[in-house]
């Protein structure tokens, strides 16, 4: 090999080196960049305008535009206005000194001397310190150029977001951000503890919002009532949410009976307050007069209709008495056997009155009992009290009596009977039995007795018999 062929084949070597080691660290860098986006999962956007934070994480390619949390924050008031840019995080402290000889908690430096930090505390580590004035300016600029918190959102920036964390510091007067703006905490002047501090000793950690005023009442019917009234609500820690109160359930003054009544309240820490009572309706005072309503039986085939339910019926409220056109009729088919008939009238604007009853459809007929042919004693005349001597009636539906039986006889002259069917071809049959009996001249006179008997749905019963000498 000469001397060129040796520089050109060192070139060569050289070239190929340098190229693999470029290609060994875009590779290293590509790495680098990954594991980055891996150990930061998450961008803060801090708005000055609107004093709100959206954190952000990444969608499928690795670009921070996934909103996950909102928090409402105190950025620096005029004169000493957070710094707008974007800055990676730098440090982190549990407790740590601010302006002025207070303390914050959870603090997160951005830039600086600009932190993310809690509303501040006069004490180190004494969480009951806390500057209850200053926490309520949360949502409005309020520092000297920190960013202020609720313990709660501090601490999950400074658990959450790891050191070299991205923070955009911008202004946008439209929107404040796509999650919004939560709703700030106000706390009473006397709470000294920020009720979002998962501290142990925290005492806010157990208690809820209080509801009262809630009693049980009872109203007349038709009466209006304000199921709010007299009740008030109150937060965690103490401040008036009344407007936040919700009720569930309803009552219907014009329907008497016990309605159940839950009221609800939800305050900014979330948690719920929740008391129940009980609202009783009395019965009217007038009551509607019904006639010709009841359940009853009808007879298989009858046309159930509005002209057929409405027949002979009357329906008065407070002395007035409605036209057939102002009852309102809803008749439903509930089985084979089985209607309801609903009757109902509007006695005020929205407050109606109806009474329910059922129609059962009977096909059986009555069963009379002890019906059978008799033997009659010399110069004795049947009445209808001897021929329902011993006879009754049964049916299926309707109660029935003996008196509900209506009995013909009729003599019968001149004819052989067979006792045990009814009268022989052409016997003479004479209606009634009122013609005297001569001794010894009844042996060719007899009576056919006929029991009949009509049932409430119409389906009607007969038997006869024979009473002879």
């Amino acid at each position: 090999m000469n001397k060129v062929e040796k520089k050109t084949y060192r070139l060569g070597v050289l070239f190929i080196f340098i190229g693999v080691l470029a290609f060994v660290v875009f590779l290293s860098t590509r790495t680098v960049l990954a594991s980055a986006k891996e150990d930061n999962p998450y961008l803060i956007k801090v708005n000055r305008v609107h004093n709100t934070i959206t954190v952000y994480t990444q969608d499928e390619k690795g670009i921070y535009n996934v909103p996950v949390k909102a928090m409402t924050c105190s950025v620096g008031k005029i004169g000493t206005q957070t710094r707008a840019g974007t800055f990676q995080t730098r440090e982190k402290y549990r407790w740590k000194a601010l302006m002025g000889d207070v303390w914050g908690q959870y603090s997160t430096r951005i830039v600086g001397g600009i932190l993310f930090h809690s509303v501040y505390y006069y004490e180190k580590g004494n969480p009951e310190t806390l500057a209850s004035k200053e926490y309520n300016k949360l949502g409005s600029a309020a520092s000297h150029g920190c960013i202020r918190l609720t313990v709660a959102d501090a601490k999950w920036i400074y658990d959450n977001c790891v050191v070299g964390t991205t923070v955009v510091v911008y202004d946008d007067e439209e929107s404040p951000g796509p999650l919004g703006k939560p709703e700030a905490i106000k706390l009473p002047s006397k709470v000294r503890w920020d009720p979002t501090d998962p501290n142990t000793d925290n005492p806010y950690n157990t208690k809820k919002p209080v509801i009262s005023g809630v009693k049980s009442i009872t109203l007349p019917w038709g009466v209006d009532v304000d199921l709010l009234e007299g009740v008030k609500a109150k937060s965690t820690v103490g401040t008036d949410i009344t407007s936040s109160l919700s009720v569930e359930g309803s009552i219907d003054k014009y329907c008497a009976g016990s309605y159940k009544i839950t009221y609800m309240v939800t305050d900014l820490l979330g948690r719920t307050g929740k008391k129940t009572t009980t609202v009783n309706i009395e019965e009217n005072p007038i009551q509607p007069v019904f006639e010709g309503i009841y359940d009853r039986t009808i007879i298989k085939g009858t046309k159930v209709n509005r002209n057929f339910v409405l027949s002979g019926v009357s329906i008065s409220y407070d002395g007035i008495q409605f036209d057939e056109s102002e009852i309102d009729i809803n008749i439903d088919r509930i089985s084979d056997e089985e209607y309801e008939i609903t009757y109902s009238i509007e006695i005020y604007e929205d407050a109606s009155i109806e009474k329910k009853i059922y129609y059962t459809i009977d096909d059986e007929a009555p069963l009379f009992i002890g019906v059978k042919d008799r033997l009659l004693l010399a110069d004795q005349e049947p009445n209808q009290d001897f021929a329902l001597d011993g006879i009754d009636v049964w049916d299926n539906y309707t109660i029935m009596h003996p008196e509900d039986i209506t009995v013909t006889i009729e003599k019968i002259i001149g004819a052989s009977q067979d006792f045990n069917s009814n009268v022989e071809s052409g016997a003479i049959v004479e209606s009634g039995a009122t013609e005297d009996i001569v001794t010894g001249e009844t042996d060719n006179i007899s009576y056919l007795v006929t029991y009949e008997a009509t049932d409430e749905a119409g389906n009607i019963a007969k038997a006869t018999s024979i009473f002879h000498y």
